[in-house]
């Protein structure tokens, strides 16, 4: 496959979002991803919701692009297996508490020793040290310390976000801080260890803006309340929208179009200032102003008035959508395994480069033959590991 990252080998030894989306993303840039899973069934992420023939969409998405490899890590055989992948790899990336990988004999030192030029990523909940270094994580338990949960508190309390963002914000750190040592590389002619903590990629992903009254430590700030505690979506006649009215100029032009220049020369909103120091008052007046209109109605006034607004969409109705549409923002492929499905193009596209379309999600082990080959094993070999158990 085409495209920046061709001919860049990354050995994978992760499960459900934070290591496989990171992989994911370098695939979709032409990295050829080794994916191992263990003997026992393979990467839970097969089984979790929507399924056919044994994989689910959910693993579909997260591991296009990948060759697997069942490999029983337990046995001497299968720990030759996986320094015979490593030997030719570019990156190692594990995905699992610390000291889980070391305990196999694949620690960071152990493998930096063999292969001084290979970049080894440690990805986990909480990072190698600290007093939650150990513990079991998922993505709602991220999202409840790095803020994410109390930024989206409600009358009913603090909320998950209905997505595995925490997952997904580490992935995307992983994948940038692999390409950043492989530049790195490519001058030093060194690998490293590069570590990824999870708590601590969302805490820095939600700094800036989300956390941003905590930033300012002077007894003489002057602390406003977070522009983000005022963004709701507006309910009209008929459905939902979201409007949004960013400067001055913005807010008298929603508010001519929908026929409320009052609420523009009101004191209280009249300018960005004001309307900081009166957002509740604000946006209840705001929501006044749209529920007196349908949907369609909301939207043809604003975009006329240049001011953002789109309906609110659920996610059975993205698809569906004129722009996502025109865009070929997702399109439809045959997958050999699970049949047609739709898949979203990456936001990043690359002008020198070819199509570079991901290969189909794989079965458990359907390519282990085929690297055990690659590696040097005769086909009695493979025989006789997978009557073993050592690989599947």
């Amino acid at each position: 496959m085409a495209g920046p990252l061709k001919g860049i080998k990354i050995v994978e030894l992760g499960q459900m979002i934070a290591v496989p989306g990171a992989t994911y993303l370098l695939a979709t840039q032409g990295a050829e991803i080794v994916k191992v899973e263990n003997t026992t069934g393979g990467d839970d992420l097969r089984m979790y919701g929507s399924r056919k023939n044994g994989m689910s969409g959910w693993f579909a998405n997260a591991n296009a692009g990948k060759r697997s490899i069942g490999i029983n890590l337990m046995s001497e055989e299968g720990k030759e297996i996986f320094w015979r992948l490593l030997k030719n790899a570019d990156v190692c990336i594990q995905g699992f508490r610390p000291g889980a990988v070391d305990r196999l004999g694949f620690s960071y030192e152990q493998v930096h020793n063999e292969f001084p030029e290979l970049i080894y990523v440690s990805s986990s909940g909480f990072g190698s040290s600290g007093p939650y270094s150990d513990r079991p994580v998922y993505d709602p338990v991220i999202q409840a310390l790095s803020g994410w949960a109390g930024a989206q508190k409600t009358a009913e309390g603090p909320m998950l976000i209905r997505g595995m963002v925490a997952d997904k914000v580490a992935a995307l750190t992983t994948a940038q801080a692999i390409t950043a040592a492989l530049y790195s590389r490519n001058i030093s002619k060194k690998g490293q260890h590069v570590e990824i903590s999870m708590l601590e990629a969302n805490i820095a992903f939600n700094w800036p803006d989300v956390m941003m009254h905590e930033t300012l430590l002077d007894n003489d700030a002057l602390h406003l309340p977070n522009l983000l505690g005022s963004y709701q979506l507006f309910a009209t006649e008929d459905g939902w929208v979201s409007v949004t009215a960013g400067t001055d100029k913005q807010w008298r032009a929603v508010c001519e179009a929908l026929d409320r220049l009052d609420l523009f020369e009101d004191n209280r909103f009249s300018s960005a200032a004001n309307r900081s120091k009166n957002f509740t008052d604000w946006y209840e007046a705001f929501a006044q102003m749209v529920q007196a209109f349908p949907s369609d109605e909301v939207l043809s006034r604003c975009l006329d008035a240049d001011v953002p607004a789109v309906p609110v969409l659920d996610p059975s109705e993205v698809s569906n959508d004129p722009h996502v549409i025109a865009r070929d923002a997702l399109v439809e492929i045959n997958h050999p395994t699970i049949g047609k499905m739709r898949v979203p193009q990456q936001g990043a596209t690359f002008s020198d480069e070819g199509s570079t379309d991901p290969t189909p999600a794989p079965l458990y082990g359907e390519h282990t033959e085929e690297l055990l080959i690659e590696i040097g094993f005769e086909d009695e070999d493979i025989i006789r590991l997978r009557n073993s158990n050592t690989v599947v």
